[in-house]
Parts: C-alpha cells; structure tokens; sequence
C-alpha cells in the first residue's frame, strides 16, 4: 500500500527503498505579518556514496545559512500520511516544531498552518509535474504541497520571541538523484493587497539519459489557478537573463504570462548531486518579481508587484 499511496502523495517521503544517490528536501517558506522575519527552512536526508545523513537547512533575512545535520538514523516518518520527524523537529503540510541549537542562530517552537490551499490533483495529474511523476527515471522530481496557507504562532529566534501568526507560509519538495544541471526558481505570495501567488520552475531535466528543458509555472489569483507547463502545451516564447534582471514570457493557447524578476542578495545553500549534499547554490529570499497575466488579444487579467520573492538562478 506505501508504494501506492505515495505516488498519488507526492508530498509524503518517497525514499522508503533507496539505498544511495538519493536526496528527498522539503521546503518551507515562512514570513511573519510585517515582512520583518523571513525564513526558508529545508529539511530532508541525504544518501550518498561515502556519505549518508538527515539534514535541516535554515535562511534568514539576512542571508545567513545554517546547516544542522543529524545521524540517519533520527530521520522518522509516517507511511501512511506527510509526516517526518528530524530529532525533536517535527515537520506536516499543517504544522512545524523546531528545536534547532546551533553557533549562529537557534530556533524553537511551534507553527501550525490554517487556510491551506493545496494544489488541485486528479489521476492524470497527481502532482503539479502532472504525468512526469508517474516516469521512474527522472533524474529529480518536484511538486508544490502548499500554494500558500495562514501561519499561527511564535518562534524563539536566539532566545527572542517573535510573532508569526498572521503571517503567510509555503510548502514544496525535490527528491531523485540530483537536482538538474541548471535551473530557475521563482516564488512569491506577497503581493499585496491582492490575493496571488506565483511559482515558476525552469530546469534542465534528464530522464533514461535523456537531457530537455522542462517547466512549470503556477499562477493563483484568489481560488482561480493558471498552469503553464511542459506537458500542458505551454512554451517560453522568451527568456532574458543579465546579472540584475530575469523576464521570462511563457504562452498557451488561451493566456500569457510576463515574468520579471530583480535580483537581490542570497544566501549560500546545500544541493544534491548523486544524493550527496555537496553543491552550493545562492538563494535569495528577498527578491521583487513583476508579474502579468493576459489573452492572446492583449486583454490583463492581473498585473501586480510581488516581494519576498524566492529566487534561484543556477547555471
């Protein structure tokens, strides 16, 4: 029943049977109320060639990168449902505990999540890579658990409690072998006042030795959701990238979709090349992304500004 189950819940630990090169991370986004605290937290477990091991990333505001790592044998999870434990961390699609001591920062306490908007699955499509997962060699594997939900409670950050209920949150994963050689990540659900979220992922994909480029990007406003993907039908008619600045423009039948993306700076974190955690990769928790969705005959749906924006640029 376990390998049942988790193929039609790709958020639940997919790893059950694999004895190397293997990575499964989950990443939460949290940001408190007033924008003042942000915090990329990435749990999961590494099963290398020399080296095996359960991990939790931690990025702040500021940039600065904490890697706790744990013996494997402190990673638990359920097999019935989306639940795994890191020692005294506990991490769900509804709820997180942290107990988290390290020399730069600590972090303890409990979140629980409400307001959860999920993304819509059906057979065809049991995650946000829609058929893709149904494939058993890709190289990595991604889907969205939470699109967004409300946060409610408090973390001690350094011994300082700070108040996170109001706040908004975001959940997603990879796991495989490695992340592609190359991709682009973009998130945001801050775009106030207006309801929206955005998630765009751009990588270079490898499935029985075979390299393409796929995509995926997700465009929610208020409960209506916009997907332009690879296996939908949708291209990228432009993609434009200098130091300072991402536009990508993606198109199907009916829409259009204008990315654009200022950098900001980024912290230095952990990706997995043949289930090892050795590959560094900047990540910023504070870019700007400029977002507008159209027709084809021109006609805007939505136009708007999003910060706290997620961004991975990886060459």
């Amino acid at each position: 029943m376990y390998r049942i189950k988790k193929l039609f819940h790709p958020e639940m630990f997919q790893g059950k049977y694999k004895k190397k090169h293997y990575f499964e991370g989950w990443y939460y986004k949290i940001i408190d109320s007033k924008s003042e605290h942000a915090f990329a937290i990435i749990p999961g477990l590494s099963i290398g060639e020399w080296d095996t091991h359960a991990f939790i990333q931690v990025l702040d505001t500021d940039n600065k990168v904490s890697y706790f790592r744990f013996d494997i044998c402190d990673f638990e999870y359920n097999e019935d449902q989306f639940e795994i434990m890191i020692g005294d961390n506990y991490f769900s699609k509804t709820r997180i505990r942290l107990n988290l001591k390290g020399q730069d920062i600590s972090l303890q306490g409990d979140l629980y999540f409400h307001n959860i908007m999920e993304f819509p699955k059906s057979i065809l499509r049991p995650g946000v890579m829609g058929p893709f997962l149904y494939l058993p060699f890709m190289e990595c594997y991604h889907d969205i658990v939470n699109i967004q939900h409300d946060v409610v409670g408090h973390l001690k950050i350094s011994g300082k409690p700070v108040e996170f209920s109001g706040g908004i949150g975001y959940i997603e994963k990879n796991w495989g072998r490695s992340m592609p050689n190359s991709w682009i990540w973009v998130q945001s659900n801050h775009f106030q006042p207006d309801d929206v979220s955005l998630s765009l992922n751009v990588g270079k994909a490898s499935c029985c030795g075979e390299g393409f480029i796929g995509f995926i990007s997700l465009f929610r406003y208020k409960d209506r959701i916009f997907l332009f993907s690879t296996y939908s039908g949708a291209r990228i008619s432009r993609m434009y990238y200098n130091k300072n600045q991402l536009r990508v423009t993606i198109k199907d039948c009916r829409f259009r979709l204008d990315i654009s993306v200022t950098h900001a700076e980024g912290g230095t974190i952990k990706a997995a090349i043949n289930g090892q955690m050795t590959r560094d990769i900047i990540e910023s928790i504070n870019a700007v992304v400029k977002v507008r969705l159209s027709d084809r005959s021109g006609n805007v749906y939505y136009q708007g500004i999003g910060t706290n924006t997620g961004l991975e640029i990886v060459e």
